[in-house]
């Protein structure tokens, strides 16, 4: 883990609307900080910081697999504020009786 990583993880966290879905964050063995959002096997968004600038991601909704890199600039970048909405979304549809 590098003094970049953190300082990028801690800029990441404050774009994080802590009032929805909360995730769980952790170092991965390469060394990126990683804050995940785990509701089940099939409904969970993993995002690596490695503090060059770029966010890499990888989701698992129901059978839909989504991964890719987005740039950071200091703000949630789109495709994961909206997949962190659909975990929350379908994380409510399953408690729903």
């Amino acid at each position: 883990m590098t003094a970049a990583a953190i300082a990028e993880a801690r800029v990441f966290a404050e774009t994080i609307d802590f009032s929805r879905v909360v995730p769980e964050v952790g170092i991965e063995p390469d060394g990126a900080l990683t804050f995940e959002w785990h509701r089940s096997a099939r409904l969970t968004l993993s995002k690596s910081i490695h503090g060059f600038g770029v966010l890499h991601y990888a989701a698992l909704l129901g059978t839909e697999r989504i991964c890719g890199t987005e740039a950071f600039r200091a703000r949630m970048p789109a495709v994961l504020r909206d997949l962190i909405m659909r975990i929350e979304q379908q994380d409510a549809e399953n408690l729903a009786p």
